[in-house]
């Protein structure tokens, strides 16, 4: 089966160039030039393999789900590119000579840019619109929904009562 044009399994290749994303986590102590600089110089290692940037997005400051080396936060970056293979090796060899570097992850581009995973994300943690009451008239927002107790179609059985011979087997245990 091939898959369909955006679909989420669709892996983006124009001619012998694939689509890849690497995310990196800086340390938070690195001011903005440094930031810049790491930025520049994974772009470099990427056009240096004869690669092309389609877009770079920065996350920002963001808590680590863990600490890493006693940091509890890291500056991220995606980056979305197009190259050969050959050039991740370069990028993961660049990742662990920098100190700076606390994680990196690059895998190959599959679905909507990373800018669009992004934002659905950012609209699914955003509260949804709040229920408001509007006085003693009830009146409610569209988005509430009444909840009501549903009704219990059947009694659950006594341990007293005899299993039926329709319920299936019984385990008994000796």
């Amino acid at each position: 089966m091939v898959p369909q044009m955006g679909s989420p399994r669709e892996i983006r290749k124009v001619g012998s160039l694939k689509e890849y994303e690497t995310v990196f986590v800086l340390h938070p102590s690195l001011d903005e030039s440094r930031v810049e600089e790491e930025v520049a110089g994974v772009k470099q290692t990427i056009l240096s393999g004869s690669g092309e940037v389609v877009d770079i997005e920065r996350w920002g400051r963001r808590k680590l789900a863990y600490s890493i080396q006693k940091v509890h936060e890291g500056i991220y970056t995606l980056i979305r590119f197009r190259s050969e293979a050959g050039v991740i090796g370069d990028l993961e060899r660049r990742y662990r000579l920098r100190e700076d570097v606390l994680r990196h992850l690059t895998v190959v581009a599959q679905g909507p840019p990373g800018s669009e995973i992004m934002r659905r994300r950012e609209a699914e943690a955003a509260p949804q619109s709040a229920v408001t009451d509007d006085g003693p008239s009830g009146s409610r927002t569209d988005c509430e929904e009444t909840v009501r107790p549903m009704a219990v179609s059947e009694t659950a059985p006594e341990e007293s009562d005899p299993p039926r011979p329709d319920e299936g087997p019984i385990h008994e245990t000796v």
